[in-house]
């Protein structure tokens, strides 16, 4: 994705550039190198991800900072899959992720 891309995905989803940073919970200057360099391949992920299931723009109220413990953040997620009858699937996603992100022996991901 451009830059050019990345600021008009920006603005048809509704979002700010700071309110973007916060949402994602990047810094401000990261995404607005985004905007000069083009965004990595996971930042286009989650711009597809929110336009795809319509999330709305929560840049008129404040967010609530997530949880620093990855186990709790994961333990909700896994909760809410359940709830919908997602659980495994959720399981299976999070799996091939790690897969496919974990580190080789030389500290560099994969």
């Amino acid at each position: 994705m451009t830059p050019d891309e990345f600021k008009a995905a920006l603005r048809r989803l509704g979002r700010t550039q700071i309110g973007f940073a916060l949402e994602i919970g990047v810094s401000r200057r990261t995404v607005h190198l985004w905007a000069e360099r083009g965004p990595p391949a996971y930042a286009v992920y989650l711009l597809t991800l929110i336009e795809r299931y319509g999330v709305s723009s929560t840049q008129h109220s404040p967010l609530q900072p997530i949880s620093a413990d990855p186990v709790s953040v994961l333990s909700d997620m896994y909760t809410r899959a359940a709830s919908i009858g997602a659980g495994p699937g959720f399981v299976s996603a999070v799996e091939l992720w790690l897969q496919s992100h974990r580190s080789d022996s030389s500290g560099t991901t994969k």
